[in-house]
């Protein structure tokens, strides 16, 4: 799979996961919460308050979630089909090209010149097409990882209320949290809990 689908899930992903963070950011208090140690447990006291905080790790879950398992794969397909178009009139280029450099001997000015602009414009043809299949597949990404943002984040929003947390961060190696307790590792249950979902999606 192609680093730049990583990198679309993982910022995916790390949206959906986030907007519950969000969400409750910014409907709680103004006032500025003490400084306290860090509790081994998920339920730790801030503000004055019981807050119930845990995270995921978002590359294990666009490794184990379903549905981000199908838009891989849809994007994949989509990417090769393309590449096997492009590679067709390639294999047709190259061989109208041998075949005018082994008669270009014999071949008089008149048929050199056809041949010449045959060339250039199956050159011109398999530019554009390239550049369509190249917006095609582009525009299939943006779609689906749209579907896949507003989706995932429908689930979120169930999950977060149904297993009791109010915060639910995205952890991911080279991410902005650089560290967090696996004691508040909540991955494989979200996991368990999207694949759920999306079962019931389908």
């Amino acid at each position: 799979m192609k680093k730049s689908t990583h990198i679309i899930l993982y910022t995916v992903l790390f949206a959906a996961v986030l907007f519950l963070v969000f969400k409750q950011f910014s409907n709680s208090n103004n006032v500025q919460p003490k400084k306290e140690k860090a509790s081994s447990k998920a339920n730790f006291i801030n503000n004055n308050s019981t807050s119930r905080i845990a995270y995921v790790n978002s590359d294990t879950v666009s490794k184990y979630y379903n549905y981000a398992i199908k838009i891989q794969k849809t994007l994949s397909t989509k990417r090769t089909e393309a590449e096997n178009q492009i590679k067709s009139k390639y294999f047709s280029y190259e061989s109208l090209v041998k075949d005018f450099e082994k008669a270009s001997p014999i071949m008089g000015d008149r048929e050199k010149m056809e041949k010449a602009q045959k060339i250039r414009m199956l050159e011109q043809e398999i530019m554009q097409v390239e550049q369509q299949l190249s917006e095609k597949v582009t525009k299939e990404e943006l779609r689906l990882t749209e579907e896949y943002i507003l989706k995932t984040n429908e689930f979120m929003q169930e999950i977060g209320k149904e297993i009791g947390y109010d915060y639910v961060m995205s952890y991911r190696v080279g991410g902005a949290m650089l560290y967090a307790n696996t004691n508040l590792d909540i991955t494989p249950q979200i996991i368990e809990l999207l694949n759920q979902r999306y079962q019931d999606l389908k």
